[in-house]
């Protein structure tokens, strides 16, 4: 694929809300229960000390554990978390009233490294039971846990771009990303379109983007109907991170195509 460059501000915002687990990438998290600020933390050469600045948004007392993962991609760009002692934490439980604020400090404990450092601080409320306004029985509150990322820089970051690839077969249309940098990308958005022997568009699919860490790679698939299919003379998929675009054309022959159902 090659890659076209492109400027712009991103804001992304992931929520996955069941079972109760918020991810953050955009610029303010408000989970309900509290706000946390920053939604990233950023280590350098200069700094190896940030804070977290945690806002009780409830209607009662809250109270908070964090934790630290390491946060790498497997083959197929699945993210894989394990706890980790590299980001120093403290506080690490906290109990914060109603319409307070609260520090959390974080450090990073490593040396230099080739590669960006990438973690994940979680925020996890802890479940406080409640009386119930009739005063029979106890409830218990919806708890939430929210995902900060870190990054810890590189000794140096080389100018290398993202690579890529577009293939179908059986109706599968798919488009592979890869990160030949050493630190973190977001893809925004992964677009394929199909057109026939005319120009005409008659495929379109728009799939979501997430965080693709360096070195990593990450494929997305998307099915075409064998009817639609037979039409086609190219498809073209254009993946856009928060740096470049990159795309990439594929001309199509029937034998890519599904079998048409009988």
């Amino acid at each position: 694929m090659r890659p076209v460059e492109k400027i712009g501000r991103i804001i992304i915002l992931f929520a996955l809300l069941l079972p109760a687990v918020v991810f953050l990438t955009g610029a303010t998290s408000h989970a309900q229960s509290f706000d946390v600020q920053p939604v990233k933390v950023f280590f350098n050469g200069r700094s190896r000390a940030e804070k977290l600045v945690v806002t009780n948004v409830s209607g009662g007392d809250l109270s908070l554990q964090a934790q630290a993962f390491t946060w790498a991609q497997d083959k197929d760009g699945n993210d894989v978390y394990e706890e980790t002692s590299d980001i120093v934490i403290f506080p690490r439980i906290l109990i914060i009233p109603r319409g307070e604020q609260r520090i959390i400090r974080l450090g990073a404990a490593l040396g230099p490294s080739s590669r960006e450092g990438t973690y994940r601080v979680y925020l996890e409320e802890l479940p406080i039971r409640a009386r119930k306004s009739s005063g029979a029985g106890a409830g218990v509150r919806l708890t939430l846990r929210v995902g900060i990322p870190v990054f810890v820089s590189p000794v140096n970051n080389p100018d290398k771009k993202a690579s890529g690839s577009l293939t179908m077969e059986k109706g599968k249309a798919v488009v592979r990303a890869h990160n030949d940098g050493n630190t973190h990308l977001i893809i925004q958005s992964i677009r394929i379109t199909g057109r026939d022997t005319r120009g005409a568009e008659v495929f379109s699919k728009n799939l979501n983007g997430w965080y693709l860490l360096g070195g990593a790679s990450r494929t997305h698939t998307t099915d075409i109907l064998p009817a639609t299919c037979r039409k086609l003379s190219e498809i073209r998929a254009v993946v856009s991170t928060t740096k470049y675009s990159i795309e990439e054309t594929l001309p199509v022959t029937g034998g890519m195509c599904a079998p048409q159902a009988k």
